[in-house]
């Protein structure tokens, strides 16, 4: 479903003329003496135009000197590119978001006081439940992994966040579909992100491809582009050429880690990924609005059946969930890399020999909208601690309104340059494709519930170890069903009974 709240319209365009600037102080792959000119000192001679652009409705506020405490993943990105950046690292996006956080506090007469926690997905969520269980938890705002929100939610640990005063839903520096649809019911909600969350974001699902393998194939890789302005670009297709691809690069008759593929393929990564970004939800709501299980029908059932073609027939993909698969991609392997936009904009993937370009994640059926969900399970949001008292709640929502809004203002528009910014030809076709990527930013709910259920690890846990056909999906179903329904349904019982 295609997310009008947080498309990127006119005016967010118009502000990468800002970013450009920006990015030829802040580039890492420039001489680190440009750090002195970065973003940070920069920003000074923008913030004025940027502010006009784009209007907002948070009232003026001072409240004097307030030192808002927020705990933060300890995940190197999410440091990075969520909480405190870094003021003159040399890196355009830092940079950005360290400037955000000044004019936060400026904005607001508060002081942000960033602490990471663990660095390790799962120690880091149990920090924050230990501490809050404790009622030792010292922190006013904590940013998590959403899926990690979620199932901490269904304890008790945060806040109700509906009632919070400032926050603005409908603007476009929140994921409103995100939160959307990753909730159980739009009545209570207890996680938001937004802007704030470059990780979001980063974390979105993408197919990176290589433009000269594409091209020494099938002539023309604008065709790839044509097929998304199109809504064309499915799994059918891509399979198309994926077995076109495949080429016995040793020549000794075996397919392996040497030869050339349509597709290098993560395992499970892989399988939750494209699973997820397929045009599929997996659940109904009823009368309520609330979810239910969707998962064996007759669009999964042909989903199933694509997606173990793509696993183990044909040489469509070479699947090693031991080789990094950044650099397996950069070294020419493979036609499509079905990842994140992050690996678009690694290093390793910029500095790569060969031209690639960047698409959305492949559809089920031409005409269905592109999902971008990946950064369900990677990206953050942010949580109020049932900890945190009721005076504090006032300036705990200005401050996420405002993190937002700076983030927009100027963080976004500074990505956008970062992660446009390479050697390919035609980079206006790949700009087009970001947006699009980033206007189906989504959740599937079955992921955002894997954490606590499994549900969204489902198909790999059917197809992964290439044991079952796609003609034992109704019986695999039937097997797992009653009891991911039993957890379902304590699920719903669970949220229902929050206050």
């Amino acid at each position: 479903m295609k997310q009008n709240n947080i498309r990127i319209t006119s005016l967010l365009l118009a502000l990468l003329t800002v970013g450009a600037a920006f990015v030829s102080c802040g580039d890492s792959s420039n001489d680190s003496n440009q750090a002195d000119t970065s973003l940070t000192s920069q920003s000074k001679s923008t913030d004025t135009a940027v502010t006009d652009a784009i209007k907002d409705n948070l009232p003026e506020l001072d409240y004097g000197g307030d030192t808002i405490k927020l705990y933060n993943f300890g995940f190197e990105p999410a440091v990075r590119r969520d909480a405190s950046g870094g003021e003159n690292s040399g890196d355009v996006v830092d940079d950005a978001v360290h400037a955000r956080n000044l004019a936060v506090e400026e904005r607001l007469g508060v002081s942000l006081s960033f602490t990471a926690g663990s660095d390790s997905w799962e120690t880091y969520p149990n920090e924050v439940s230990k501490m809050i269980k404790a009622a030792d938890c010292p922190y006013d705002l904590i940013f998590m992994e959403s899926s990690q929100c979620f199932r901490l939610m269904l304890d008790g640990n945060f806040r109700e966040l509906s009632a919070l005063p400032y926050i603005d839903l409908e603007q476009p520096w929140w994921y409103k579909a995100f939160m959307d649809g990753s909730a159980i019911s739009t009545d209570k909600r207890y996680l938001l992100t937004g802007a704030f969350s470059i990780t979001t974001l980063e974390f979105a699902s993408a197919t990176i491809f290589n433009k000269k393998i594409y091209n020494n194939l099938f002539e023309d890789y604008n065709e790839l582009y044509t097929l998304v302005d199109e809504h064309k670009w499915t799994y059918d297709k891509m399979i198309e050429y994926c077995v076109d691809a495949y080429q016995d690069i040793n020549g000794n008759g075996v397919a392996d880690d040497a030869d050339q593929y349509g597709l290098f393929n993560r395992g499970q990564q892989t399988v939750n990924y494209v699973s997820m970004s397929t045009g599929l939800t997996y659940l109904k709501r009823d009368s309520n609005n609330l979810p239910q299980l969707d998962i064996y029908n007759d669009n999964s059932v042909r989903w199933v059946e694509k997606l173990y073609r793509i696993l183990n027939e044909d040489n469509i993909s070479y699947k090693d969930e031991n080789i990094n698969g950044v650099e397996h991609f950069a070294s020419g392997c493979a036609l499509f890399f079905l990842g994140q936009l992050t690996e678009y904009v690694d290093p390793i993937v910029r500095n790569m020999e060969d031209p690639y370009g960047v698409l959305p994640m492949p559809i089920l059926d031409e005409g269905m909208e592109y999902r971008s969900a990946a950064g369900t399970v990677n990206g953050e949001s942010a949580v109020i601690p049932v900890t945190t008292p009721e005076e504090r709640l006032d300036p705990c929502a200005a401050v996420l309104e405002s993190l937002s809004i700076e983030a927009y203002r100027t963080v976004l528009p500074a990505w956008y340059e970062v992660a446009l910014k390479s050697k390919y030809s035609d980079t206006a076709r790949d700009s087009e494709m970001i947006d699009v990527i980033y206007n189906t930013i989504d959740t599937s709910f079955i992921m955002i519930a894997d954490k606590l259920l499994g549900s969204g690890s489902f198909f790999w846990n059917m197809l992964g170890d290439g044991k079952r056909t796609p003609g034992e999906f109704a019986s695999y179903y039937e097997t797992q069903s009653k009891n991911l329904q039993k957890k379902w349904d304590k699920m719903i019982s669970d949220f229902q009974a929050l206050e």
